[in-house]
Order: C-alpha cells, then structure tokens, then sequence
C-alpha cells in the first residue's frame, strides 16, 4: 500500500492511521530509530491504565466523543472550523511478554458549527473560502506495555514514533493517566508534477479518568472511564493552508461503553455509522 497525501483525523490529527497504513515488509516492532518508548512505569500504573481502557472480559469497547476543531496560524488567535462527532470500537489482547495488544477501529465526521450534523461545505474563517472535509474511517493498532507505546507494524520509512503513558495526577478521589503519542512525518523535495512538501508533524495528548474506588473492586467489575483529547498538528490538505505556518487543534471529550450500549450514541450518529460503515459495530 502506497504513501498517502490525504490524511483522515487519525492519519494527520492524531498521526496513528499510519499504524495500519505502513506495509508489513519489515519487523513487528519499529525500530529504534522510529520509535523511543518512555520510561518504565510501575506495575499498579500500568494495571490501572489497562482497566480503564478495557472490559472485564476483555470484550470490545465502544468509545463515543464530541468536540471542536480549531485552527491557528502563526501569530493568530485560535478560530474554530466545525464540530467533530464519532465513535470507536477498541479491543486489548494481552501478550506472552506482559504487553497488551490495541486495536482500534474508528468513525468520525465534521460538523456544521451550527447544525451539529456532517458537513459538505465548511468554512476555512482564515482564507474566507469554502472547503470540503475528509470525514474518517481510521484503524489503529498498537502495543501498551510498561516501557511505553510502539505501533504494532512497521512504519513508512523516515516516518517517527514516540509513544508514552504516564500517571498525569490523582486529585480529589480521581486517578488521571496519559496516553502521548507524537509522529514527524518527512517531508519530501519537488519532483516532476509532484510540489515540495515540509515535514509534518502531530501529537495526540489523550487523558483518562476514573475514580480511584473503583480499582478496589473485583476485576470482574466494570470500570467507568472517561476521556480528553487534544491534537496538535500540522494543517490538513483539505484546509488549502498548505505551507503556512501554524497548528491545528482537535479538542475531544468522551466516553467508555459498553460494546452493546447502543443507546448511548446519540441517534443520528448511530444512523450515519450503520450507513457508511456497516461492519464497524459488528465486528
């Protein structure tokens, strides 16, 4: 599968998309070059952070968020775009060496500000023009282990990958956990009808949240989780910002359910989902 220009909200917002993009030509895990795990972090850490994440069972999760995007230029003030609304669908498998395999596979939509629906048109509120949004089907699949994160396939060459989880604070009866991942994508000369592309970059800065009583309980219970994500990324192609300087902000808050919590997802969300993409809830 050939390098991509387009980027989905996973493959340039967050930069994981990449995960499933990269063809499996070399070894299971990156190389040191493309990846740099975080330091060790203790056995209690690393449990809580597979709890929150996972069901008792080990059954799929579904993951519903809501939130903005925004984008700034440089030495400009922050304006938003549109809504963004999806929902993913993530299992864990634990591993011989005490890692856990993360697949995740996601759907998600920009939104009219206005209408909180999916989008056609948008407004770029920087250049004044109309542009039209990529909404996303994104898959990702990644390695959780004490030393950090690792993409669970090779990547693209040139590509780098440094993922970490760490115990951002406990306060007030809550334990919040972090999952960090960053990506620089190369950049790449001119060539024929090919222009010059600067290397990209985009970092997902994700915090979980669960009330610290809760890791008390029997392991056949459920724990509630909830979720913030920030990504800081270059701009998207979509956006026609290409070259400027500059950062887009995708700001996601959102829920842990269960698998067959259907209700949860806001109708017209569930609706969508089912039409574009069948298969995501029944896998």
């Amino acid at each position: 599968m050939q390098w991509r220009d387009g980027f989905s909200r996973r493959e340039m917002l967050a930069g994981l998309g990449l995960l499933s993009l990269a063809p499996a030509v070399r070894s299971t895990q990156a190389s040191a070059h493309d990846s740099v795990a975080s330091a060790h972090i203790d056995d209690q850490t690393f449990d809580e952070f597979i709890r929150m994440r996972t069901a008792p069972d080990l059954a799929p999760v579904l993951w519903i968020y809501s939130g903005v995007f925004v984008i700034k230029p440089a030495g400009e003030v922050a304006r938003p775009v549109a809504r963004i609304e999806g929902l993913s669908r993530s299992q864990a498998k634990s591993r011989a060496d005490g890692s856990w395999l993360w697949e995740l596979d996601e759907a998600g939509y920009y939104c009219d500000p206005s209408s909180g629906r999916p989008a056609d048109k948008l407004n770029n509120p920087f250049t004044g023009k109309a542009v039209e949004p990529r909404h996303y089907r994104s898959p990702q699949t990644l390695i959780f282990s004490k030393q950090g994160i690792t993409p669970a396939r090779g990547l693209p060459q040139g590509v780098e990958f440094r993922g970490e989880i760490t115990k951002l604070a406990e306060i007030a009866g809550t334990t919040a956990l972090t999952e960090d991942l960053y990506v620089k994508l190369p950049g790449r000369a001119a060539s024929g009808d090919s222009l010059a592309r600067p290397a990209r970059y985009a970092a997902s800065l994700a915090t979980f949240t669960a009330r610290k009583a809760q890791f008390s309980r029997p392991r056949s219970e459920w724990i509630d989780c909830q979720f913030n994500y920030t990504t800081l990324n270059s701009f998207v192609e979509w956006l026609g910002m290409q070259g400027q300087e500059g950062v887009q902000d995708m700001r996601i808050v959102g829920i842990k359910c269960r698998v067959d919590d259907t209700a949860a997802i806001p109708p017209w969300l569930l609706e969508r989902v089912r039409t574009d993409h069948p298969d995501l809830l029944l896998k």
